[in-house]
């Protein structure tokens, strides 16, 4: 079957499921909103310490808290396909002569979209408070979103196709939760940490991801720190596609 077709089926099958089961959708979105009201103030009161943006505070945090609910939107899917797997009900999507990628690429899309409504919330929120709006680096911003959502996404299914037990990804999942999410930078610069957390940070997508989307969300459109993210996001993304097509074809039925 064509493998657009067989994505727009499953794209609808997963949004319209979602649709009728919001909370997990809203509890994604009042994390970043808690993380802005809560610990946006504690940011504000470091100062002019190094990294510290020295006059709109919430114009540096915005963007970090973006990339985090990405991740929190994104990296997290591999359990929905788990709970299918434990169903029967993705096994019996596999006995169908639909393209296997398919499956993968329709639930991706479907964070995808849902990544940039949320976005669309978190900045319409915060504009009151003080956020400037630049709308061509908003728009690359959303771009690079979506990217880094879809590389999440189908790295987290990968993860999922790996892992034969739900237990076992959620184990996966929890050890690198923390990690990731401090040397990301998101919400404090990691130019306080020392060399050796530094240095990790270096080898974390969403750091690089965070920085390009505080240049775009300044309207800095010439900073190399945007082609990093892309770069970084893409390269993610097609080892996370390599080895879920792999696992999608070693599944044997």
């Amino acid at each position: 079957m064509n493998l657009l077709v067989v994505t727009g089926a499953v794209f609808n099958r997963e949004f319209r499921a979602k649709i009728r089961t919001p909370w997990p959708l809203i509890e994604s979105l009042a994390d970043p909103l808690l993380l802005l009201v809560l610990f946006g103030p504690l940011v504000a009161g470091l100062g002019t310490m190094p990294g510290m943006p020295t006059d709109n505070t919430i114009q540096w945090f915005v963007p970090g808290i973006l990339v985090l609910m990405v991740f929190m939107t994104g990296a997290f899917i591999g359990s929905g396909l788990q709970e299918e797997r434990q169903a029967g009900s993705f096994e019996r999507m596999l006995v169908t002569p639909a393209n296997r990628l398919a499956f993968l690429l329709g639930r991706v899309l479907r964070v995808v979209i849902v990544v940039l409504i949320q976005a669309v919330v978190v900045v319409v929120a915060t504009v009151p408070f003080g956020l400037e709006v630049h709308l061509n680096g908003m728009i690359v911003g959303a771009a690079l979103l979506a990217v880094l959502a879809a590389a999440l996404g189908i790295g987290s299914l990968a993860v999922g196709l790996m892992l034969q037990n739900a237990y076992a990804f959620w184990g996966v999942m929890t050890l690198a939760y923390t990690p990731i999410i401090i040397t990301s930078g998101a919400m404090l610069p990691m130019n306080l940490a020392p060399d050796w957390l530094f240095a990790i940070s270096r080898i974390n997508p969403l750091a690089h991801v965070v920085e390009a989307q505080r240049s775009l969300f300044a309207g800095d459109l010439s900073n190399p720190a945007i082609f990093w993210g892309f770069a970084v996001a893409l390269a993610f993304g097609a080892l996370a596609a390599y080895a879920g097509t792999r696992s999608m074809r070693r599944i044997r039925i």
